[in-house]
């Protein structure tokens, strides 16, 4: 789990060069803020903010939506980091790219193809940053969807950044914890999640290697077998993990949302333990906490625990 930042950057991925493109300087009475960012864009008509992720999408189509998105890291390594063949084992084609400028942020502008699950969809995007972070405005519909690429492009690209607009990262999320009730600190939040550890380093380089992220799911999708998918979960994350059958899938309830508790340790990495806990919605989705430490460290495991037990949702 120390490598769980991957996910975020399989977003997207990058090849080719293209000319640099201009972003508007300024705000429209069309634009709306996109809450808890800086960022406004010119919603395609038939789209509204999500309660979901922050962006926009359509209700009547969860197929096509607008995401905004930190991704960790600096602006010139996450973009020197993508790679021909990291999109390739992603099963995305790059349909075109394009320097642009932003708020004064370097960026870039993709257009890619992607399959997934029997579809293929198509996604137009928005990277940039600087030196200390890098943001991603991802567009994506059905490839087929002529009507609705041609929308959401001009949405993405409508972009204007306010760089004075005060923010609050976690005050538009959906939960909050308690992260000082197991000498935790708060590093970020990203998408959905928010991300803790000992020494605010990404990876973390404390004794314990504590780290916890909790997210949301995005889809609010119904889930039959809810103690299958919790272990068949193990499987979804960059390295491999495995069950520890003998602790087993613990049954558990926190702000009156069931779930299920398990351990599993990571067959890449000898000495590293995961603690998950899943709650699923009665009006389907599901919330995740993930918390990865050195096996010998008891207070780690204590401490994770401390933090989730906090865990309450916003009315």
């Amino acid at each position: 789990m120390f490598k769980s930042f991957q996910i975020l950057i399989w977003l997207s991925l990058l090849t080719n060069f293209c000319y640099a493109q201009e972003l508007p300087t300024s705000i429209t009475e069309k634009h709306v803020l996109i809450e808890g960012t800086n960022i406004y864009l010119i919603p395609p008509t038939t789209f509204e903010q999500s309660t979901n992720f922050k962006g926009l999408a359509n209700p009547e189509d969860q197929t096509m939506m607008i995401m905004t998105m930190e991704i960790p890291g600096p602006y010139p390594e996450v973009k020197n980091g993508f790679t021909t063949e990291m999109l390739e084992k992603q099963g995305m084609e790059l349909k075109s790219k394009k320097e642009i400028k932003i708020a004064g942020y370097d960026g870039l502008y993709i257009e890619l193809d992607q399959s997934a699950n029997g579809l293929v969809f198509s996604k137009e995007m928005l990277i940039y940053g600087n030196n200390e972070f890098t943001m991603l405005i991802n567009g994506m519909h059905l490839q087929e969807d002529i009507a609705a690429g041609k929308s959401i492009k001009a949405s993405v690209l409508s972009a204007y950044i306010d760089n004075d607009l005060a923010l609050s990262p976690r005050e538009t999320l959906a939960f909050t914890v308690d992260e000082t009730v197991g000498a935790l600190k708060f590093n970020s939040v990203i998408g959905n999640a928010m991300f803790f550890n000992r020494d605010l380093k990404t990876p973390t380089e404390s004794e314990d290697k504590a780290t916890l992220i909790i997210d949301k799911s995005y889809a609010e999708v119904e889930i039959r077998d809810k103690k299958k998918f919790c272990i068949s979960r193990l499987n979804s994350y960059p390295d491999t993990y495995s069950l520890i059958k003998e602790k087993g899938v613990e049954d558990i309830s926190l702000d009156s949302i069931d779930g299920y508790a398990l351990y599993a340790k990571n067959d890449n990495t000898e000495n590293e333990e995961m603690y998950q806990v899943i709650l699923f919605n009665e009006d389907g989705g599901y919330f995740i906490f993930v918390g990865t430490y050195l096996s010998e460290s008891v207070k780690a495991e204590s401490d994770i625990k401390k933090v989730i037990e906090t865990f309450k949702t916003k009315n």
